[in-house]
């Protein structure tokens, strides 16, 4: 990583109150947290670019608090990114400090780095795992380390996001949902179409494809829901 954390510093782009955009909560009240690094480059991904600069626990929780108090109540802290999991040093010390102060944590991650979970799991009330398709990322295929996370992470309250672009190859969807079906079999799988010039469900021929997809997938895994970005609707950060 450019900027290790630590237990007491980690690299923020942003604290912020929003609505959350994504997956089954869609429409909550959510105060996020986004770490700035992530450790791989998915095509369509929109965050890449964003600085942050390091924050302090008592800062986190100074944002935290006055975010609470101006814009809440909020049903959830979301840790988001980037990556959080790369921030587990950090996170160690601040999910305990979040928790004491009532709030429930919203873990949102790409569901490669299961030894990380493993150190936070317990103070994660709903993980969003994602599963990265090659097809669709353009980058490399973590069926294996999905496979580790999600054997931890059914554990817990769970549902997983797959990105969809015309590009997508069946077989790799396939095998994604085969996976979902054998660990986390009562998990809502999102089909999320991609977004990157302009966002998914503008484009009506991917749309088509994704009703195709979700129809064809449901004979593996039956809680197939497709969902665009809630926020980017409604022009919300």
């Amino acid at each position: 990583m450019q900027h290790p954390p630590t237990s007491k510093t980690a690299r923020i782009s942003e604290i912020f109150s929003s609505l959350q955009g994504e997956g089954t909560l869609a429409g909550q009240r959510h105060l996020f947290i986004r770490f700035e690094e992530c450790h791989i480059h998915c095509e369509y991904c929109d965050e890449l670019h964003k600085k942050g600069r390091d924050f302090t626990l008592e800062e986190v929780l100074e944002q935290v608090n006055l975010l609470e108090t101006t814009s809440g109540p909020h049903s959830f802290v979301s840790l988001t990114g980037g990556e959080p999991l790369l921030y587990v040093s950090f996170l160690k010390s601040l999910m305990p400090l979040l928790k004491a102060k009532g709030f429930r944590i919203y873990l949102e991650t790409n569901g490669i780095l299961g030894k990380a979970l493993e150190e936070v799991i317990g103070g994660c009330d709903l993980i969003a795992m994602d599963i990265k398709l090659p097809s669709v990322t353009k980058e490399d295929n973590f069926i294996g380390e999905h496979e580790q996370f999600i054997k931890q992470a059914q554990t817990k309250e769970l549902f997983v996001k797959i990105i969809v672009s015309k590009d997508l190859f069946f077989p790799e969807f396939e095998e994604a949902l085969k996976l979902i079906e054998k660990y986390a079999p009562g998990s809502p799988v999102i089909l999320q179409p991609v977004s990157n010039q302009r966002e998914g469900h503008e484009d009506l021929e991917l749309m088509d494809f994704l009703m195709e997809m979700q129809k064809r997938g449901m004979a593996i895994h039956r809680d197939l829901r497709i969902l665009p970005r809630f926020h980017r609707i409604l022009n919300l950060r």
